[in-house]
């Protein structure tokens, strides 16, 4: 592809995901629990798909295939890519954290827009997204070398609010009070070698972790820390998609001044090798990320 980018172009889809995002509250409540729904439909990954995940997958589909801008669309929820014509190639989690649907948990939407085709690598994203359904819908945009956080309302973004994680130094003297850190799973599951970092960073920080990637990625981006989403036992690959998750989300929190790391190398140059593949990730402020490498022996 590699256009010339036009803030007007992708723009345009950052409308489209806004516009979908601001009815989302009012239509949950009655997908939360379906009487009907097959417990045993599964997205291309394995995991378990809800009404409500095909339901917002379906609104997100609708508004952004049609735009000019997009070339192909790619969803956690759909096995293969979309092709919608010449543009961007627009991948995205519709409902994330959707296990936190019966308990009224927080969830969101991840966004990546490429100037590649897909499955693509991070360096080729033009912008990212995180919406957060919580007590007001937020829209954080990473574009340009920028994190920008709105308010979505009425399909608007107002109340634009660049973030930066540059203050969390960290050490033991330089950790914000209110800094956090969150681990997926249980500790019995982590490597062995992320244990030690993992009881460090329980002492310094908060401990945040709620099921929901784009809450606890807000949480960082507000407050400054680490999330550490290692591969487990049970997840060998890790948790989180390349194409969907990782990546936007390694796009946002580096535009904020943060590093994503996948272990063994920065998570944006790591080459997919499949749509739907999973890999490991560890994102938040520097100092707690320069910490991480060094358990893996990957530090410069």
């Amino acid at each position: 592809m590699n256009r010339v980018h036009s803030r007007g172009e992708y723009e345009r889809i950052l409308d489209a995901v806004a516009d979908v995002a601001t009815g989302v509250p009012a239509a949950l409540p009655d997908l939360r629990r379906d009487p009907e729904a097959d417990d045993d439909e599964r997205n291309p990954t394995g995991d378990g798909q809800s009404v409500a995940d095909r339901w917002l997958d379906d609104r997100f589909r609708e508004a952004i295939e049609p735009l000019e801008a997009v070339g192909e669309y790619a969803s956690e929820e759909r096995a293969d890519v979309l092709d919608c014509g010449s543009g961007y190639g627009v991948a995205i989690d519709p409902l994330d954290g959707s296990s936190n649907l019966a308990s009224n948990g927080p969830i969101g939407t991840v966004l990546g827009i490429y100037d590649a085709p897909l499955p693509a690598r991070g360096t080729d994203l033009v912008a990212s997204a995180i919406v957060v359904f919580g007590p007001c819908i937020t829209m954080t945009i990473a574009a340009d070398g920028d994190a920008v956080q709105y308010r979505l309302e009425d399909g608007e973004r107002i109340n634009p609010r660049s973030l930066s994680l540059e203050s969390d130094a960290g050490g033991t003297e330089g950790v914000k009070d209110d800094s956090v850190c969150g681990f997926s799973g249980p500790r019995s599951d982590l490597p062995s070698a992320l244990l030690e970092a993992f009881d460090e960073f329980r002492t310094e920080r908060r401990l945040r972790y709620c099921g929901a990637a784009v809450a606890d990625v807000g949480a960082v981006l507000e407050y400054g820390g680490v999330l550490c989403y290692s591969e487990t036992e049970r997840r060998p690959d890790g948790v989180l998609r390349l194409q969907y998750e990782a990546n936007p989300i390694a796009h946002v929190i580096e535009a904020a001044g943060g590093r994503a790391i996948d272990g063994s190398g920065r998570i944006l140059e790591r080459e997919p090798t499949e749509l739907h593949e999973r890999v490991p990730v560890f994102v938040g402020s520097a100092e707690p990320i320069d910490r991480i490498e060094r358990v893996f022996g990957t530090s410069g």
